[in-house]
């Protein structure tokens, strides 16, 4: 157990080094993470020296710093999801956790308790970064969703762990831990390699929120003035493929766009374009038959006529229009 906590803490190091040498944004975001590992890495220095035995009076520091883990990441989740923020003395009320802890061991030095605080703390976070942080783009939601989940597995250990530790067993024996630990330094392996190798998806969730919308907000532009002028939505067999080549654009880049900046797949944002044009035509001419319109704007079946203008606007065609032709009335 104590060689897979020293080699954890290595490597945790080396990735706190990596993400705190990186100078592309969001720098802040990136300086947090790295503080998360570096903690990781003197928490798990330091079970070590619980577990040996040495030097007691560094190890006793060891559940304040475990306190101090979910507020950095809540933190680094925070500012990843918005780049342009920092901190400022609001942000000092996360260090009231871990202070807490270390004034409440100078009376009750060991116990479950101390679990207990810790379980709460990671639960609190995970719940507060769940509810308060906003993700602006699928990005950054697939990875608020990651941090979510470590979170809440961190305080599920760290409870089996408490589980084991109340029913006599020590620490140097908790198979909860060691379990932990081995899938923890999988984790670590993986983390590093992949991103020395810009790879995986860590990185690459990593690389979306670095990149922002910047190349995301210019495609934007050039597909919403194309769909504008030259009306492709008007073809019935317009897909992302041919909505790309039409730009001189790569395919992903176009379905990245679309699915970051509007949250919905290509095919479902080319339907709101002809829904916004079958809309308009409705009010034009309300008399016109459906089936005419429908055509218009790039249908081919009355079914998937039916089910896009649903889609988006919660209502038929005929129960759309009959409401808009009352609403012209009065």
């Amino acid at each position: 157990m104590t060689s897979i906590l020293l080699i954890s803490a290595a490597l945790s190091a080396i990735i706190a080094l990596y993400l705190a040498s990186l100078r592309a944004p969001p720098r802040l975001a990136h300086r947090f993470l790295a503080l998360v590992f570096a903690l990781f890495a003197i928490q798990h220095v330091l079970t070590s020296l619980s577990l040996t035995g040495l030097i007691p009076a560094l190890a006793w520091w060891r559940p304040v710093l475990a306190m101090a883990l979910p507020a950095a990441i809540f933190l680094h989740l925070r500012i990843a999801a918005r780049p342009g923020e920092s901190v400022g003395w609001p942000d000092l009320i996360h260090i009231a956790g871990p202070v807490a802890l270390a004034l409440t061991r100078l009376g009750y030095p060991d116990g479950p308790h101390l679990d207990g605080a810790i379980i709460a703390a990671l639960v609190f976070y995970g719940g507060l970064a769940a509810i308060t942080i906003k993700a602006p783009t699928p990005a950054v939601r697939r990875w608020k969703f990651v941090v979510c989940g470590w979170l809440f597995a961190m305080a599920l250990t760290d409870f089996l762990v408490m589980l084991e530790l109340v029913g006599k067993t020590d620490l140097a024996h908790s198979l909860a831990l060691a379990i932990t630990m081995a899938g923890f330094l999988v984790f670590l392996v993986y983390f590093l390699l992949s991103s020395l190798h810009q790879g995986g998806p860590s990185s690459w969730i990593m690389t979306r929120i670095r990149r922002g919308n910047t190349d995301a907000e210019t495609i934007r532009a050039r597909l919403d003035t194309h769909m504008a002028e030259a009306r492709p939505w008007l073809d019935p067999e317009l897909t992302v493929a041919r909505l790309a080549r039409q730009l001189a654009l790569p395919q992903r880049s176009v379905s990245e766009a679309v699915n970051d900046l509007h949250g919905t797949s290509v095919s479902r944002w080319i339907n709101g374009w002809r829904i916004a044009e079958a809309r308009r035509l409705i009010q034009a001419s309300p008399e016109r038959p459906l089936v005419e319109l429908m055509l218009d704007c790039g249908f081919q079946t009355r079914s998937n006529f039916n089910k896009a203008f649903k889609d988006v606007t919660g209502e038929t065609p005929s129960e759309w229009r009959k409401r808009a032709s009352a609403s012209a009335r009065s």
